[in-house]
């Protein structure tokens, strides 16, 4: 039960690709991790998914003022949860011609992310990789006494148990 948040966390080696689609939430740490994956020139353009694009105004106002006008940005709204993130996103793809993206989201989110999107994805030709934001918030990391931690306790349980449900799901799908 020690290592549970280790199988939580993925974070896959970051290379080429067109988009990186950075996740609503994170407190601004998953819109840091994409600009820095923009700016360093792993990704031409950024697609910011949440509910609606107000919910990303504080946080671009704060964080790069200039992204308005620059054109490297895209908000897609709509987000319910991270199965409807992927289904817009995969719309998107399909539009924009996408071939390789880097979904970027929190450490403990990256499991059940990547089984979301790469399940979404699974038909398509597009590559997707999930990258962790590498942020732990208010949260403890997985070599510290994460278990000591009520709020860092709840995320781990919360994540692990949509995580099962995921994979059953998936299970069955794939048996039918």
């Amino acid at each position: 039960m020690r290592y549970a948040p280790f199988l939580l966390v993925v974070d896959e080696p970051v290379t080429q690709a067109d988009i990186a689609v950075v996740l609503g939430g994170g407190g601004g740490s998953r819109l840091r991790k994409g600009l820095s994956l923009y700016e360093s020139g792993f990704v031409n353009h950024l697609v910011l998914v949440d509910r609606a694009k107000r919910d990303w105004a504080a946080m671009l106002q704060r964080l790069c003022p200039d992204c308005a006008t620059t054109g490297k940005i895209t908000i897609l709204e709509g987000s319910q949860n991270t199965f409807t993130d992927a289904e817009i996103t995969e719309q998107y793809s399909l539009d924009h011609n996408i071939e390789k993206m880097l979904v970027v989201t929190d450490p403990y989110h990256t499991r059940r992310a990547s089984l979301i999107f790469k399940h979404q994805f699974a038909r398509s030709e597009v590559q997707v990789r999930v990258v962790s934001s590498g942020a732990f918030g208010h949260r403890l990391a997985p070599n510290e006494q994460w278990w000591q931690d009520d709020k860092t306790l709840k995320t781990i349980w919360t994540e692990m148990t949509k995580t099962f449900i995921i994979l059953v799901r998936h299970y069955e799908i794939l048996a039918d």
